[in-house]
């Protein structure tokens, strides 16, 4: 089985537990999906930074993650917040949020116990024991530097970005943790976003002089970093000698997962307005960019698309690695089925239609219904609160969708799969894990400038 890290950021961190299979002729169950966050005792609720002049980062957070800081075998929740910037100044301080797992379904918050309370302007978050003492350690991802936070193993944090090497500048969406060189380190890929500083900001209007967001095409790409793990606590920085530096991008999404079989891991990686990237991994050494060629990099319209949340998984079962992108509205989800031979064929079948009006975010294949193979849990949102103003179609708060996998067929199974899918959101962020311990995922979700 290959192993697959998902994408890590704005879109949330991802732990999977496997899940048993059913046995041969068992009867098939409906499986249902319930909201218990009132019960949970989770509180917290994240800032956007909402404002009149519509700084393009507002819409894009938050990042969440259930991660087991405390090693007791129950998974904890962390969820990024916005905070202070080059544009925004809250009234009073903002925080991240951890909670701790009760082993009851309840959660407490012990943030500024573990030294997590962040305050920078945050995107996302990677989950990772990067330095193999048995801890799991946090990277977040900011509008301004990112900060990487070691597990000290007694229920508290450290920063240690700048003694680590990982400091970076700009905007950053997401991280993956992966091993790119097969040593059997933890390695780091970040995706940077577009050039932006308040006095790039552009102003788009309707034709009522109404400002709105803006789309990424009015910004620059940037170039994402590759820090390799020195396995001393540190990293270096090969961002430009691996080649990934040689292609800057727009990017909000990335996956890592061997694509071409050969034992070492790729990238796929989303970009916004812009062609998506498909990096092959040279032995360890370096990436080839290979997305055109490979059919991931535009739609089949041959246009760009805005690249928003990916995952990766054999979804068919023929042994090769598939990609999922979501994009906004209008442009359609992509299925990418592999064809063994580093092309793609776009095969999005049902879930074309579902998705034609939605915006994705937060996305991931896992087998909620347990059965064997991966199903497949979307969470959308649009990023302009003001686009019913300007279209009756598009809703600025939007379901979730979850499609079951029936072979090589999704299955859109959102109306039978609980109240819940009924309900519109601003979501963003999305991260599977077993909170409750019941042999099952359950699903976090974190809302732009609402709570999770």
């Amino acid at each position: 089985m290959k192993t697959v890290f998902p994408l890590l950021l704005v879109l949330g961190a991802t732990l999977l537990s496997i899940p048993a299979q059913k046995s041969p002729g068992a009867a098939k169950s409906v499986v249902t999906f319930e909201d218990v966050t009132a019960a949970s005792g989770i509180s917290w609720v994240h800032n956007n930074a909402h404002s009149a002049a519509r700084h393009l980062p507002e819409t894009v957070g938050a990042g969440c993650a259930f991660f087991d800081y405390d090693n007791d075998g129950w998974m904890d929740i962390y969820l990024v917040n916005s905070g202070r910037s080059d544009f925004y100044a809250p009234s009073s301080p903002l925080k991240n949020a951890l909670y701790r797992n009760n082993h009851n379904g309840t959660f407490t918050d012990v943030t500024d116990k573990a030294g997590l309370a962040g305050g920078s302007f945050g995107m996302g978050v990677a989950a990772a024991d990067y330095d193999g003492d048995g801890f799991v350690d946090l990277y977040i991802t900011n509008y301004g530097g990112n900060v990487l936070f070691r597990n000290t193993g007694n229920g508290s944090f450290v920063d240690v970005t700048v003694k680590a090497g990982v400091a970076t500048s700009g905007w950053s969406t997401c991280a993956v943790w992966f091993d790119f060189d097969n040593d059997s380190k933890l390695d780091l890929f970040v995706s940077s976003f577009v050039h932006y500083d308040p006095t790039l900001n552009v102003l788009c209007a309707d034709e009522s002089n109404r400002p709105y967001y803006c789309i990424p095409r009015h910004y620059k790409p940037r170039a994402s970093y590759l820090f390799r793990n020195n396995g001393n606590g540190s990293f270096s920085d090969i961002s430009k000698q691996s080649g990934i530096a040689v292609f800057p991008g727009k990017s909000f999404g990335a996956v890592a997962s061997d694509l071409n079989n050969d034992g070492w891991m790729d990238l796929f990686v989303a970009n916004d307005t812009m062609p998506n990237f498909l990096f092959i991994n040279d032995g360890g050494k370096r990436f080839q960019e290979v997305g055109l060629a490979a059919g991931v990099a535009y739609s089949q319209a041959g246009k760009p698309r805005s690249g928003m949340g990916v995952d990766a998984t054999d979804y068919d079962g023929d042994g090769w690695q598939d990609l999922f992108v979501a994009n906004i509205d209008q442009e359609f989800f992509s299925l990418y089925r592999n064809q063994k031979d580093l092309t793609f064929t776009d095969e999005p079948g049902e879930i074309a239609p579902a998705t034609q009006l939605m915006s994705g975010w937060g996305l991931r294949f896992f087998d909620y219904d347990n059965d064997g193979d991966p199903d497949l849990f979307l969470v959308n949102g649009h990023p302009d609160d003001l686009v019913e103003m300007r279209t009756s179609r598009v809703k600025y708060k939007e379901p979730l969708l979850i499609f079951e996998n029936t072979g090589r067929v999704f299955q859109n199974r959102s109306q039978v799969s609980g109240a819940v899918f009924a309900r519109e959101i601003s979501g963003r962020g999305m991260a599977t894990g077993d909170f409750d311990n019941d042999g099952d995922l359950d699903v976090l979700i974190s809302n732009n400038g609402d709570a999770p």
